[in-house]
């Protein structure tokens, strides 16, 4: 118990301290675990090499389509259109619920940071010409994302609990997808509740570089102002 709990606090030490990859981390909280349990080294690093290539035998190939389909929705700018026609869809004051729905979709093929980083800027734009609300979008965004990354393959990490439980693909496939669809809802109503009561805490470069020199106005995300009568979609 004592080597997993050191292994664990190994892994949040450099995921948060460092800027190693997590990879790096699972893979030193493995060999420290193993060592503090008292393993021989060579028995360490085989029940290391013989873990990583059982489980990449079983899901190497849906990951790696997943990510060769997530490259293609970036480089192409599907997920972009995709969120504009979300928004369009659903129309003006509705802003949060598009990007976070837009968002739980791209986030299945693509990696969630680099889904944000892809769609983020379209959250600027809205923001811009709403002259607020920036907070409430980024958070409906990278929500809506992260309910997928870690609910639906195949992104690796539950392609990763269906290869070590011997899972059904499948049934997990639709047990994440229902369980998304079923906190895409609350995560959006958290967004819109505490958005708008972290705008004014927006650092001050980020707000420059958001709203430009006119700064943010006072209204909630759901009621537009003039900036943008002229639809929800940026320009």
């Amino acid at each position: 118990m004592a080597a997993l709990i050191l292994g664990i606090a190994t892994i949040v030490v450099i995921v948060l301290r460092t800027r190693l990859d997590a990879f790096v981390a699972l893979l030193v909280a493995a060999l420290v675990t193993g060592f503090v349990a008292g393993e021989p080294a060579t028995e360490v690093l085989d029940a290391i090499t013989a873990g990583f290539g059982d489980t990449l035998g079983s899901i190497g190939i849906v990951i790696g389509l997943g990510v060769g389909l997530g490259k293609i929705l970036e480089v192409s700018g599907a997920a972009d259109a995709l969120a504009r026609a979300f928004v369009r869809a659903l129309g003006k004051g509705r802003e949060p619920w598009a990007l976070g729905g837009t968002g739980a979709v791209v986030s299945i093929p693509v990696f969630c940071d680099s889904a944000f980083v892809i769609m983020n800027p379209l959250a600027r734009s809205i923001a811009r010409r709403k002259r607020t609300g920036y907070v409430t979008l980024a958070l409906a965004l990278g929500c809506g994302m992260t309910l997928t990354h870690h609910l639906v393959p195949p992104t690796p990490g539950p392609l990763g609990v269906a290869g070590i439980l011997g899972a059904d693909l499948g049934g997990l496939v639709l047990a994440g997808l229902v369980f998304a669809l079923a906190l895409l809802p609350v995560v959006v109503a958290y967004a819109r509740w505490i958005g708008p009561k972290l705008e004014d805490e927006l650092l001050p470069e980020v707000r420059e570089a958001v709203y430009g020199g006119a700064g943010a106005g006072a209204g909630p995300v759901d009621k537009p102002g003039p900036e943008s009568e002229s639809g929800p979609e940026p320009e």
